[in-house]
């Protein structure tokens, strides 16, 4: 697998997000956060992709659907 650097401009919130995210997903580092969120979402896509739909189940037993935005 090749690796890339990638140069990007962050806003307060995106850096925010990525803290969480590091905290969240154990991860070593913000890049690797940044990482683990890009394979999730192009997960997430390819599956709404190919028709399925993407539900947020809750503790209560309530199901709610999520919408991407684009897709």
């Amino acid at each position: 697998m090749a690796l890339k650097k990638v140069t990007m401009a962050l806003t307060e919130r995106d850096i925010r997000n990525t803290e969480t995210l590091v905290e969240r997903l154990h991860a070593r580092n913000k890049a690797s956060a940044v990482s683990s969120a890009l394979a999730i979402a192009e997960g997430l896509t390819r599956e709404v992709e190919k028709g399925g739909e993407l539900m947020i189940r809750k503790r209560d037993g309530t199901v709610d659907n999520v919408v991407i935005v684009g897709m």
